[in-house]
């Protein structure tokens, strides 16, 4: 998964937000110089939301089961992504009738999910992409308190040229929504992550003169 076009906000800055969410304690700094939200004290995941997303591809049995697949796409993705932002903070997934009181939203919608097609992947897939998932979607983080939409960014990505043998991170002849959806939960966490990789990191912090 790739993101393929964001927004930083910053303070005084106005924007959509939940109305239904009040109340967080995020530290930034108010003449910000540029510098992004971090550290919230908790994370909220509200569902994206689905309706006008288009759903194709291998997704279910039968096509009798798709609106099925298709409203609990949202459930599982926030799940996923609740394993992923409790690497940076304490997270929940909201339920219907639930606000958050402090801390981030993290909230968005769904514009494409295509499984794509295994047969495809079978004979294609590796050499000519034929067969491919698709996952598209755009992604809110709202500081809760102020309203403020501190990052937005769409975010496109698939299983590309996996083809048919698929990988710990790629479906290959499996149903790929499942692996879609992971790997972009865990691309947002590593968006919203300083270093996460932890680059740099040293065991020995003495450096000679």
């Amino acid at each position: 998964m790739y993101v393929t076009k964001s927004r930083v906000g910053g303070a005084g800055a106005s924007a959509p937000t939940d109305t239904k969410d009040f109340g967080s304690h995020v530290r930034m700094i108010s003449a910000n110089c540029g510098v992004g939200a971090y550290g919230p004290r908790a994370i909220y995941i509200r569902p994206f939301c689905v309706d006008t997303a288009k759903f194709t591809g291998d997704q279910a049995q039968n096509e009798g089961e798709y609106p099925i697949r298709k409203a609990l796409a949202p459930v599982e993705f926030a799940e996923d992504l609740k394993e992923q932002l409790e690497k940076i903070a304490p997270a929940r997934v909201l339920k219907p009738n639930e606000t958050a009181r402090l801390g981030w939203l993290v909230d968005g919608e769904f514009d494409l999910i295509d499984g794509g097609s295994p047969v495809g992947r079978f004979f294609l897939g590796g050499h000519l992409g034929t067969g491919q998932s698709v996952l598209s979607l755009h992604v809110r983080v709202t500081d809760v308190k102020s309203g403020v939409v501190v990052y937005e960014f769409d975010m496109y990505g698939g299983s590309q040229l996996q083809g048919r043998a698929g990988t710990v991170r790629a479906s290959g002849l499996g149903r790929a929504l499942h692996f879609d959806l992971e790997n972009a939960a865990e691309r947002i966490y590593l968006t919203l992550s300083t270093n996460p990789y932890r680059y740099g990191a040293r065991s020995n912090v003495s450096l000679p003169e």
